[in-house]
C-alpha cells in the first residue's frame, strides 16, 4: 500500500519523473530524474516484530546520482531527511557520521542482499577474524542501519547485493552526514550498482584496504 500511494502521489506531483519501485513496474518516461521508493525496506522485520528495523524510503536521483532521500523508521521514531548541499537530518536535528577509526572498535552492518545471499561470506570471515571489528550484524534491512551510520550510532554498513530501492535514499543522507558512500570497487556509489559500502570517509578507506578491496 505504501508503494502504490507513494508511486500515485510522485505521478500526480511530478508526472514527466521517472518512478523505480519494489512493487510496481518501473515507470520509465525518459526523464532526467527518477524517483526510487521501497514502500517497506525491512518486510521480514516489519512481519513478524523481530526488529525495529524497517523503514518507508523515497530517493531521487538526477541521473544516476542521489540528491534527495527520505527514509521513515516508524517503530524507532525517526525520520531521516536529506538534501543535497543542505545536510542530513533526524527529526529535524543535524546528524553527522562517527568520527571513530579504530577498526576494533567498529560495529557494521553487513548483509547479503537478496540476490547472491553467499557473497558478503569472504568479506564477514575478514571482519571476524583477527584484527577485525567488535561485531557485524545483519536485520534483513539496508536502510535503517545505512542511516544509523548517518547519525553515528553505528560505524559502518556494507551489503553486496541489494536492489536500487533500499540504498538510494540513504546514499544522499549518509553523503550530507559527511559520510563516503562507494560500491564495493571504491567507486562512488551511483543508481543502479547493487553494492554499497558506507562510513566516514577515513574508516571508508581503512575498510577499504582490510577487506582487499583497495
Amino acid at each position: 500500500m505504501n508503494d502504490k500511494l507513494a508511486r500515485e502521489s510522485i505521478k500526480r506531483t511530478f508526472p514527466a519523473h521517472n518512478i523505480l519501485s519494489e512493487e510496481g513496474d518501473p515507470h520509465l518516461v525518459g526523464s532526467d530524474f527518477t524517483w526510487v521508493v521501497d514502500g517497506v525496506d525491512g518486510t521480514i522485520g516489519f512481519a513478524t516484530g523481530y526488529t525495529d528495523h524497517f523503514a518507508f524510503c523515497a530517493g531521487l536521483c538526477e541521473g544516476s546520482n542521489p540528491i534527495l532521500g527520505v527514509v521513515n523508521a516508524p517503530k524507532r521514531a525517526e525520520f531521516y531527511s536529506a538534501e543535497k548541499g543542505k545536510g542530513a537530518f533526524c527529526n529535524e536535528q543535524p546528524i553527522r557520521v562517527s568520527t571513530l577509526t579504530d577498526l576494533n572498535k567498529v560495529l557494521m552492518g553487513c548483509d547479503s542482499g537478496k540476490h547472491n545471499r553467499t557473497a558478503h561470506l569472504p568479506y564477514l570471515e575478514k571482519l571476524l577474524g583477527p584484527n577485525g571489528i567488535t561485531c557485524p550484524f545483519m536485520t534483513g534491512c539496508a536502510s535503517v542501519p545505512l542511516c544509523l551510520v548517518a547519525s553515528g550510532v553505528i560505524h559502518a554498513y556494507m551489503a553486496t547485493s541489494l536492489n536500487p530501492e533500499d540504498m538510494a535514499a540513504a546514499v544522499i543522507i549518509i553523503r550530507e552526514a559527511g559520510g563516503k558512500v562507494t560500491n564495493r570497487e571504491g567507486k562512488e556509489w551511483n543508481l543502479g550498482d547493487p553494492s554499497i559500502l558506507a562510513a566516514s570517509p577515513e574508516l571508508h578507506e581503512k575498510l577499504m584496504k582490510f577487506l582487499g578491496l583497495a
